[in-house]
Order: C-alpha cells, then sequence, then structure tokens
C-alpha cells in the first residue's frame, strides 16, 4: 500500500472513531433531555419547546452519522447462517461481494440526499413546531453519515481484498458471530469427551 493510501485510510478510519464519540455524546444527551423534560412536566408542570425534536435530531444524527463507526468495527447486524457453512476463502468473497453492495447503496443514498439538504438551506426551511429549528440541520445527518459510511466500506473491501490476495485468511474469521459459534463448537466437544471419558471409567 502506498503512503498516499494509508494516509486516506488514516483519516477516513480516524473520521469514523470521531463519529463514534459523536454518536455516544448524542444518545447520553438524548437521554438527559428526555429525563430532564419528564421531570420538568411532573413537578413544575412545564416543559421547554425545544426538547422533544433536539432529542430526534440528537438521535437522528447517532444513527445515521454512527453508522461508520459500527462499520469499522464491523458490528452491524448479520445473518450467518450461510457464512458458518463455507470455506474461509469463500466465506470472505462472499463477504466482500456483500459489502461491494452495502457501499453502493451507502453512496447510492449519500448522491441523492446531498441535494435535499442543499434545498432545505437555498429555501430556509424550517419545522412547523413552536420552536421551528431550521431543517437543514437534521437534513444534513443522512448525507453526512451516508458518505462517511460509503469511505468506510471503500477501506473495508479493499482490506480484504488485499488480504484474500496475500493470502492472509483465517480459518477462524474475526467477526463476533463466528467467534461466539467456535467457541459453542469448542465447549460441545469439552463435553462430548468429558461425557465419553466418564462413562468409560464406569464400565471399568
Amino acid at each position: 500500500m502506498s503512503k498516499f493510501l494509508r494516509r486516506m485510510q488514516q483519516i477516513i478510519e480516524g473520521l469514523s472513531s470521531i463519529t463514534g464519540y459523536l454518536a455516544a455524546l448524542c444518545i447520553i444527551s438524548a437521554a438527559l433531555i428526555v429525563s430532564e423534560g419528564v421531570i420538568a412536566r411532573k413537578i413544575f408542570g412545564t416543559s421547554a419547546i425545544w426538547q422533544i425534536e433536539t432529542s430526534v435530531f440528537l438521535l437522528i444524527f447517532a444513527s445515521f452519522v454512527g453508522a461508520a463507526f459500527v462499520q469499522k468495527g464491523e458490528h452491524h447486524l448479520n445473518v450467518d447462517l450461510i457464512l458458518i457453512l463455507l470455506k474461509p476463502r469463500t466465506r470472505e468473497w462472499f463477504i466482500v461481494i456483500v459489502s461491494i453492495i452495502s457501499c453502493a447503496l451507502a453512496g447510492f443514498l449519500a448522491w441523492y440526499s446531498w441535494p435535499m439538504w442543499w434545498e432545505a438551506v437555498v429555501l430556509n426551511e424550517h419545522s412547523e413546531s413552536l420552536w421551528g429549528p431550521p431543517l437543514w440541520i437534521p437534513y444534513l445527518f443522512l448525507p453526512l453519515g451516508m458518505s462517511l459510511l460509503f469511505l468506510q466500506y471503500i477501506v473495508y473491501i479493499y482490506q480484504k481484498i488485499a488480504a484474500l490476495r496475500s493470502g492472509e485468511i483465517h480459518e477462524k474469521a474475526d467477526r463476533f458471530e463466528l467467534r461466539d459459534i467456535d467457541l459453542a463448537e469448542k465447549n460441545s466437544e469439552s463435553r462430548e469427551g468429558l461425557a465419553s471419558s466418564t462413562g468409560g471409567s464406569q464400565d471399568e
């Protein structure tokens, strides 16, 4: 890998890590805002007009912009019923194909959501609530998040293909679902071995 590609990979993964921390901060902030609103209504009988929309905006940010961080750690939800039956190299290529499809979808959403955000900026669109915040703020989260997710998928696919070409294929995948299955298989084999040894001792 050239210095330029390595540097770009570091920048993209660094941005993904930052978005992860920001997403966590948004979730905590949304929880605190909602809790404060509930307490204020119960005790004082009043609530601020900005609380509901602010908490919704924060959760939207966490969902879309935090997606790149989740992909960086390979923690998106997966169905592994087929993957666990495949050989390691076939499994890795299958993951690459699925990742390319996901990358294309993220790029498609980013491409078509940026104009929507710009339209909200140009038209100065606002929410119809009493607070009336500008809509370009929440509209920004989808194109920004999908753009970062697209870039993170590019890095992930590049790493996978590079590993396949170099022969760095592990018999046991690093993904947490497969590790759990491998652990369960080992425990099952240990129990069977213990049962057979116990049965042999009783026969003697």
